[in-house]
């Protein structure tokens, strides 16, 4: 074998590791490592200004359960950004949607393309009608023991609220795994986690048609904008981009975000 040869080859099992590596560690639900491939990426927050303007997230869900009209184990929920401004508009799954559970062939954290089976279907505003809630939003769970968010710590979108003290009950979605459970999987009576005390990210929220996703001190949904793509000095949120829950130092991909993708 020649050593250019043994070079190429060399050269292609390296790029498999590497490539082997980005894919299992870029995965929806994860936190960013100290060392992973994209620590130091640039994020970008949804700004109001621009064309399109991309300020809004808002969590719906898709009611292909049991009960028409209530949010439950079978429906789909889905994170809307930079949608046209308008009831109308907002109200259904449009392209680059993230689904924050699975359905069919599709995995949570996958986002909706164009030809996509659910493309278009009626979305439900959170929280749902019936039970009500107020305060829906990302959470996390304080397993560390630490004052504040860590890595260990599980991190969850709760869909309804219970009288206070807040904990996790049915049907509200983890972001990150927990125990045996997987992210994009929803909490059911009996469960593990079931029943915990649950802190709120601050300056995140979710629900409702219309959410600001301004950055504070502690939390933001922000993404990188791989493809470049622009509108004046405004990076656009499009197809191929990449969401995270960041977490500080904002606007950079650092230890403890959540990759979103």
């Amino acid at each position: 074998m020649t050593a250019i040869l043994k070079g190429a080859m060399l050269a292609l099992g390296l790029l498999l590791i590497l490539s082997s590596a980005w894919a299992s560690e870029c995965t929806y639900g994860s936190k960013v490592q100290a060392g992973d491939s994209d620590v130091g990426l640039p994020l970008s927050a949804f700004s109001a200004v621009g064309i399109p303007p991309q300020t809004f997230a808002w969590v719906g869900y898709w009611d292909i359960g049991s009960s028409p009209g209530i949010y439950d184990d079978k429906d789909v929920a889905y994170l809307q950004f930079g949608s046209v401004p308008g009831p109308g508009a907002l109200k259904a799954v449009r392209e680059n949607n993230i689904r924050l559970t699975e359905w069919g062939p599709y995995p949570a954290g996958s986002y909706v393309q164009a030809g996509d089976q659910d493309m278009g279907q009626h979305l439900i505003p959170l929280p749902p009608a019936i039970p009500v809630g107020l305060a829906c939003g990302f959470y996390f769970l304080n397993v560390v023991g630490g004052p504040g968010y860590d890595l260990g710590d599980p991190v969850y979108l709760k869909t309804q609220v219970n009288a206070p003290p807040l904990t996790l009950t049915t049907n509200d979605i983890r972001i990150t795994g927990y125990d045996n459970y997987t992210p994009g999987s929803k909490v059911s009576l009996g469960d593990s986690d079931a029943g915990k005390l649950l802190t709120r990210f601050k300056g995140v929220a979710a629900g409702g048609p219309v959410v600001a996703t301004v950055p504070t001190p502690t939390a933001q949904l922000a993404f990188f904008n791989a493809n470049g793509n622009i509108a004046g000095a405004l990076p656009i949120y499009d197809n191929g981009d990449q969401v995270y829950l960041d977490v500080p130092p904002l606007n950079v991909v650092s230890p403890n975000d959540i990759r979103l993708f």
